[in-house]
């Protein structure tokens, strides 16, 4: 016997999609606020950035810090969406988990909005540091239960080389003489702290790198 869902009113379709595009165009907003203004950046300017007034931000979200959280979270979402379309012919376990690490250093070129954003708003992203990581701590925990990685403590030693690339990543968006190779020789200590021995770490963090389209 099969039943059949009742059809969602029209009005309720419409309305859910109207909220939808709201939220994303105030995601967009804050996420401009952000990279402009940085962690200083008040509801009344991202109101105004939004063109939506501050009472109708707040049906979206709890607070500023909420808002805030979300931007960020999202953007490096839409990041990782682009890193792992590069990713697509990368076989080597090791090449897939590393990657994605130099390319995030490189999006001061690719996603300079992101970029600047994460490198200006350190605190929120070390408090939303378990949403940013959630991909890279998916990849470990695949590689320890394969035994490619033996290691203790992932959660301590992930945490530490997010930190390590947010802080490379800084650098790089607000040092003009910064160079990828500064980049890459921030991934090979970073992942010394993932048990990968200093010749590997080397050879994984200077390697070629997929040919890859800057999304901006």
């Amino acid at each position: 016997m099969t039943t059949s869902k009742a059809p969602i009113p029209p009005n309720t379709g419409r309305k859910s999609a109207y909220v939808a595009r709201n939220r994303k165009a105030l995601i967009n907003s804050t996420q401009r606020v952000l990279a402009d203004v940085g962690p200083s950046a008040t509801i009344e300017q991202i109101s105004e950035a939004a063109a939506m007034s501050v009472s109708t931000i707040y049906k979206h979200f709890t607070d500023k810090d909420a808002l805030i959280t979300a931007a960020i979270v999202e953007a490096m979402r839409e990041w990782e969406e682009w890193s792992d379309g590069i990713l697509e012919n990368v076989s080597d376990p090791f090449e897939a988990l590393v990657i994605p690490m130099r390319l995030f250093l490189r999006s001061h070129e690719t996603h300079p909005l992101f970029a600047r954003m994460a490198a200006q708003n350190t605190d929120y992203v070390l408090a939303a540091m378990a949403g940013i990581t959630s991909t890279l701590t998916s990849h470990v925990a695949q590689l320890i239960n394969e035994r490619i990685l033996l290691i203790d403590k992932p959660e301590i030693r992930i945490r530490n080389v997010a930190a390590c690339l947010f802080a490379a990543l800084s650098h790089q968006v607000t040092n003009p003489t910064a160079t990828k190779s500064d980049g890459d020789n921030a991934v090979e200590i970073a992942i010394g702290m993932l048990g990968i021995t200093p010749a590997k770490a080397k050879e994984l963090a200077h390697g070629k790198i997929p040919q890859y389209v800057s999304s901006k």
